[in-house]
């Protein structure tokens, strides 16, 4: 948070974490700093056992989306069910230089198990989630996706080396240099029928038959590190 350079409104604090880190206390405004009991810091918030620390964020901190010519690399989640995969996929589409990331349905970024998951992340990243009903969330993303490939993005579709009914390639030899939009699904169904036959690019991380599929968090890190790497060498 800190990090981010955007201040949160209040900080809870118990008197025992503020004596064990009174360097990191000095960071923040001591306006903000408000001592409380282990047991008011508890019923604040949903952390088996907080670190005696939480931070309270106003809405308008978080970064909103609004399409800029310059994005090159977008990241699409189809329904992404659980709290910690959002979280880690937030996180790690910060470490590869994702410039938004498009919400369909799905677990909150601001529910408090993605934020901790996110490690601040969700502070960095634009968001557009779609809301709404499954049709309307799904006709949505359809429209942006397609808005997408209308200013040149090459969209691609990820599906289990062994799940998928089209051809697809290794995620190697894909030019990771155009602009892009790398779409990843629900972490029971995939992706929804819709889309893939909407965007048939389809790419897959080849792996051992003895795994019908990976995580979906998982299957982000060398995704989007790839493209990190092809950026990296060009240079």
């Amino acid at each position: 948070m800190l990090k981010s350079g955007k201040n949160p409104s209040k900080i809870l604090v118990t008197e025992k974490w503020l004596i064990k880190n009174q360097y990191l206390s000095k960071k923040f405004h001591q306006s903000l700093i408000n001592i409380v009991s282990e047991q008011v810091l508890a019923s604040a918030i949903s952390t088996i056992n907080p670190d005696g620390i939480a931070a309270l964020v106003e809405i308008s901190a978080i970064p909103s989306y609004q399409f800029n010519i310059k994005d090159d690399f977008v990241l699409v989640l189809d329904r992404i069910q659980d709290p910690g995969n959002m979280g880690n996929l937030f996180r790690t589409a910060l470490a590869a230089g994702v410039d938004a990331i498009f919400l369909a349905g799905g677990a909150h970024p601001l529910g408090q198990k993605v934020l901790r998951a996110s490690s601040g992340a969700v502070f960095h990243l634009p968001f557009l989630r779609f809301d709404g009903t499954k049709e309307e969330i799904l006709n949505s993303l359809l429209k942006s996706l397609s808005e997408l490939s209308n200013v040149g993005f090459k969209i691609f579709s990820t599906s289990s080396n062994n799940s998928s009914k089209k051809p697809s390639k290794p995620y190697w030899e894909v030019d990771w240099s155009r602009r892009t939009a790398l779409i990843l699904g629900n972490e029971g169904q995939g992706i929804h029928k819709k889309i893939q036959e909407a965007f048939n690019e389809t790419i897959t991380i080849p792996h051992s038959e003895l795994v019908e599929s990976l995580n979906v968090a998982c299957v982000a890190v060398p995704l989007l590190l790839e493209r990190k790497r092809v950026a990296y060498t060009s240079k």
